[in-house]
């Protein structure tokens, strides 16, 4: 599994990809170690590029989702369609992260989540247009 980063001013955005290597549970638990001490209020993972799970893989994102809920930081995941989307479908409600479809909504999702937040400038950029 391939993360990519990307440092946005209300949240820290990782992006998962399939690499042919099923183990991504290490780049990925790195990657989560990174966004949590970042200081952002909140990290949206982009599941656009990412076809496969495996368990240890998913095994790691529930653990983190646990560990930001303790801190009140929102993990939201997006883009998040075919046996992955299937495969968290089937866990319970309460220990899956949100799910929505694209980036905009996790923004939303965000900003509800965390009132006393400034607005978030994907918001102000559509707005202004």
């Amino acid at each position: 599994m391939e993360v990519y980063r990307e440092i946005l001013p209300e949240s820290y955005l990782l992006i998962l990809a399939d690499d042919g290597d099923a183990a991504g549970g290490p780049q990925l638990s790195c990657a989560l170690r990174r966004a949590l001490r970042s200081g952002k209020p909140s990290i949206w993972i982009d599941c656009s590029h990412l076809h496969n799970l495996s368990f240890p893989t998913l095994r790691v994102l529930l653990r983190y989702y646990r560990r930001l809920q303790e801190r009140h930081i929102p993990l939201v995941l997006c883009h998040l369609d075919g046996p992955v989307g299937h495969l968290l479908a089937k866990l319970p409600t309460a220990l899956r992260p949100p799910v929505v479809p694209s980036l905009l909504d996790a923004e939303r999702y965000c900003r509800i989540q965390l009132p006393a937040a400034t607005p978030a400038p994907m918001a102000a950029l559509h707005q202004a247009t």
